[in-house]
């Protein structure tokens, strides 16, 4: 790293504050393919939708505030969202672990694609616009 970026930053969103225009590149990247798996309606590719949305916002949640897991960067980033967002955010990051963690779960077509709706507004209100 040279003087100036370390000035002005070297543009890998480490020094929270901004997302960097390779993750913006992924995110983008990967929304293409939420939404090829959001059409398909099958359950293991709508699981497979909300995992990449969740990662997605995660992603972007790393470069501007700090936290070790994605539930402390959440907790660190209230002040970015209005309160319902934040809800709604966080309930999407819920029913994500739910899907992960808990053998058999299966929740209703219409709560998986609300939950990655909400992680894409969530992205939208981070100036990530996928």
């Amino acid at each position: 790293m040279g003087f100036f970026d370390f000035i002005f930053g070297s543009g890998t969103g480490t020094s929270y504050g901004s997302v960097s225009q390779e993750t913006v590149r992924k995110i983008t990247s990967d929304w293409e393919n939420i939404s090829v798996l959001l059409k398909q309606k099958g359950p293991s590719q709508l699981k497979q939708a909300l995992i990449m949305a969740d990662k997605s916002l995660d992603a972007v949640l790393k470069e501007i505030v700090p936290g070790e897991t994605m539930g402390e960067r959440l907790k660190n980033a209230v002040d970015k969202f209005d309160r319902p967002t934040y809800n709604r955010i966080w309930d999407a990051h819920k029913l994500r672990n739910s899907l992960v963690h808990e053998a058999g779960f299966e929740p209703a077509y219409f709560m998986v694609t609300e939950a990655v709706a909400n992680l894409k507004e969530a992205l939208y209100k981070l100036g990530v616009n996928v």
